[in-house]
């Protein structure tokens, strides 16, 4: 009896005997309760030998006997043609299925990679011509397995390699109408020279094959598809996909990620400017026209802001422009205590919002009507090309521009953003008198000690007052270290901490921007540890080039340096001192008297 079961059908076969080893004559008929009324035809029988060699004929289908005899080969209706090897090449087995996969999961991720890559450090529309497709299309690729994928799929074996099989049962899931299913085979394997023995394995099973085993349960497989001798466990179809279900998502994230994450930003950088290119008809605005534009753009939010209230024109908050046409500005109402936002994206709207600024925090559009945008901009980007992320072969125009009160009671300040995409590198801060801030580097020790001295007279604070704990320099190259967490720690510059009595506080000066002075009231009537006149420019630069011949600094890192005075906790008992790291150069680092000799190598 030969069982074939089906979720959604059910064949029985029954045979009063089959012909095997040396019989003749023909079967029974075949019965066959079908719930999707297959009909299954049985035209003839096949003997096979007892031993020897089996041999067949792909020209009339028939197994040659030993002596040169012909055994009738059982058909069924409708004769199925015979199916040759995926690869195209008989005989020659196909790429391992596995590898394949894992190379089209490896593939996905770069491509993902290069989508992402490429779409987020360079121009919106490299986003989109580029980005955008890479990505999909890698998400496309990306093997998606399924009950059958990591399956092999049956196929006859049509070579004289081929190895004989008497099939003793089949169970064939059928959860979908697709031809290929997963199918269990139970079955007697004669490998020739060799023991026979009983196998099951799943496969990968068209209709078409199934009808025919179930016709003619005697058949030959490819040596590939050899089940083992042994199987420790009953496969199930719930084994399938597997792990690999996990495993090649997996491949695709990692590989995205090593690429996203492992590769420079500059290298994603594409190097065509689109927007420079003038198309006939396009009436794309060029940059400079663009910051031309800046006046005309600037009068149409007041207007827009003044349509909101009688108020709403002496109670800004924020304006802010950038280079893609959107403009938007947030103003204070003073009945509710809310934000009120405008945005020009898509058309002039407006939308409330909690806020924790208040009065203080506000200007007047009477401030900042009559500026001369164009010309400030102008300048501010003469300024930002001093920074060390500016290239000459690079496009460098402005991004965005905003106009807000940095901190309450001080003056309106108005930021330019400039830089090679439409995230900006560089900012630079500008007063509604025109007055713009100074884009330094704080390496030039000279200068940095030059900005300070009118930033202290600006706190009230005199050089002379021994009111210093710590005055730091930082310098902005890509490889500068940090010593000690602060207010510059990312944006580099100068750094004095003071305590006066009644009050202490912070003075910072960053490129690009005004100094910046936060004090906080006390009831101490203690001062600091220093005058700023007991900091030497002259010191500095003595440790600093201690450090360099110490550390074997290169003669490009030099400006990547943190250098600071202050009094140091654990290391000198509570003694002043100046502590220096180099371009992460660890010999380079080391503590020094205020006089500038070396007196350890270490910064803590």
């Amino acid at each position: 009896m030969l069982l074939v079961s089906f979720p959604t059908e059910t064949l029985l076969l029954t045979r009063a005997a089959h012909p095997l080893v040396g019989s003749t004559g023909s079967e029974d008929p075949v019965t066959c309760d079908h719930a999707l009324s297959a009909q299954i035809v049985v035209h003839g029988t096949r003997t096979y030998p007892a031993s020897g060699d089996q041999h067949y004929d792909r020209s009339d289908r028939r197994h040659r006997l030993p002596g040169g005899q012909q055994a009738p080969v059982a058909q069924r209706a409708g004769r199925m043609s015979n199916r040759s090897c995926p690869t195209g090449r008989r005989g020659t087995p196909p790429m391992n299925r596995t590898t394949r996969r894992v190379l089209r999961a490896a593939l996905a991720g770069i491509l993902i990679a290069l989508g992402i890559g490429f779409g987020a450090f360079n121009a919106w529309w490299v986003a989109l011509v580029i980005g955008v497709p890479l990505v999909f299309t890698g998400l496309a690729l990306t093997p998606r397995p399924s009950r059958i994928s990591e399956l092999d799929v049956w196929r006859r074996g049509t070579t004289k390699q081929a190895v004989p099989i008497e099939v003793s049962a089949i169970t064939r899931s059928s959860l979908s109408a697709d031809d290929l299913q997963p199918t269990l085979v139970t079955a007697t394997v004669r490998p020739r020279n060799d023991t026979e023995y009983e196998a099951r394995w799943i496969t990968s099973m068209g209709k078409g094959h199934a009808q025919d085993l179930i016709s003619a349960p005697f058949s030959t497989i490819p040596p590939d598809l050899l089940p083992r001798r042994s199987v420790r466990e009953v496969p199930e179809f719930r084994d399938h996909p597997g792990v690999w279900a996990v495993v090649y998502p997996a491949i695709t994230a990692l590989v995205a990620g090593a690429l996203v994450f492992g590769i420079p930003a500059s290298t994603w950088h594409v190097d065509v400017d689109l927007t420079s290119v003038s198309l006939p008809g396009s009436g794309e605005p060029s940059s400079a026209d663009k910051v031309a534009g800046l006046d005309e753009r600037r009068h149409e939010v007041l207007a827009e802001v003044a349509k909101i209230s009688p108020t709403a024109s002496t109670n800004l908050l924020n304006i802010n422009i950038d280079e893609n046409g959107t403009s938007r500005a947030e103003v204070f109402d003073p009945t509710t205590g809310d934000a009120i936002r405008l945005s020009s994206s898509g058309g002039w709207s407006t939308s409330r919002s909690d806020t924790r600024l208040r009065k203080p925090d506000t200007f007047t559009a009477a401030e900042v009507a009559a500026v001369d945008l164009s010309a400030m901009f102008g300048t501010m980007e003469q300024q930002s090309r001093k920074s060390p992320e500016y290239r000459p072969e690079k496009k460098w125009n402005w991004v965005d521009l905003e106009i807000k009160r940095p901190e309450r009671d001080q003056q309106v300040v108005i930021t330019g953003g400039f830089g090679e995409s439409i995230i900006a590198s560089v900012d630079i801060e500008g007063r509604t008198d025109g007055t713009i801030a100074e884009f330094f580097d704080p390496a030039d020790f000279a200068t940095s000690f030059r900005l300070a001295r009118p930033a202290l007279a600006a706190a009230g604070l005199s050089e002379d007052a021994k009111v210093l704990e710590r005055f730091e320099i930082r310098g902005i190259a890509s490889n500068t270290p940090i010593i000690r967490a602060g207010q510059i720690q990312n944006s580099g510059g100068v750094l004095l901490e003071f305590t006066a009595p009644r009050r202490s506080g912070t003075i910072t000066i960053a490129p690009g921007a005004f100094p910046q002075i936060r004090e906080y009231p006390t009831s101490a009537t203690s001062e600091g540890d220093f005058a700023f006149r007991d900091v030497s420019e002259a010191v500095f630069e003595s440790v600093r080039a201690q450090a360099i011949r110490r550390g074997g600094v290169d003669a490009f890192d030099r400006d990547a340096v943190d250098i600071e005075m202050r009094t140091t906790s654990s290391i000198l008992d509570y003694q002043l001192a100046i502590l220096i790291e180099m371009a992460d150069a660890d010999g380079a680092s080391g503590t020094y008297s205020p006089q500038g000799r070396f007196l350890r190598p270490q910064t803590y």
